[in-house]
């Protein structure tokens, strides 16, 4: 039996780029439970930025692009372009926050230090809220839930990392909130 890359991940750095190549379809084995078989097909056109935040140090565990549309129901539904995950680096982070606010993006972070809050809606049918990233319970739990099969040492990591999600606030826009990132992860 091969040996599952995501128990031997020792730092938040080796979880992004196990998650970058699973982005690229290196691999889908043994990935920690969250995980399905590659990006959903909506996502597909943002592999290669979410590839390069992973292997710069934002670790994405979720994403999804703006978009709107009209449901088989006949009612109208609306993305915000976002992404959430896992930033260890503190330089990095301050390159998220200072090219998403040149953006006009928003960002919603949970620091170590800090104590956890709601999230953002980034998903609506109706008026009603839909998806929430960045809403949880705690860092515990949440670092319990997304990574419940990777190594102790990234897992210590995480507990110690800053858990962002960054979105656009205008619905259904998909082309503000994918450049800030790249900017951010070049440096």
């Amino acid at each position: 039996m091969a040996s599952n890359p995501w128990k031997k991940a020792a730092s938040v750095a080796d979880l992004g780029n196990l998650m970058a190549d699973w982005l690229e379809g290196r691999h889908n084995a043994y990935s920690p439970s969250s995980l399905s078989n590659g990006p959903d097909e909506e996502t597909l056109h943002l592999v290669p930025i979410l590839a390069a935040c992973n292997r710069a140090g934002f670790v994405t565990t979720d994403s999804q692009p703006g978009e709107t549309g009209v449901g088989d129901d006949g009612v109208r539904w609306e993305q915000r372009a976002a992404a959430t995950g896992w930033v260890a680096d503190e330089r990095l982070l301050d390159r998220i926050r200072l090219n998403a606010r040149r953006a006009g993006m928003d960002i919603v972070a949970h620091r170590p230090d800090s104590g956890w809050r709601d999230g953002a809606v980034v998903t609506r049918i109706g008026s009603k809220g839909y998806t929430w990233f960045g809403r949880t319970e705690g860092r515990r739990k949440q670092v319990a839930f997304e990574w419940a099969e990777v190594g102790g040492r990234a897992v210590r990591e995480l507990r110690t990392s800053t858990y962002i999600t960054i979105f656009d606030p205008v619905w259904g826009r998909d082309d503000r909130l994918w450049p800030a990132l790249a900017n951010a992860v070049r440096g």
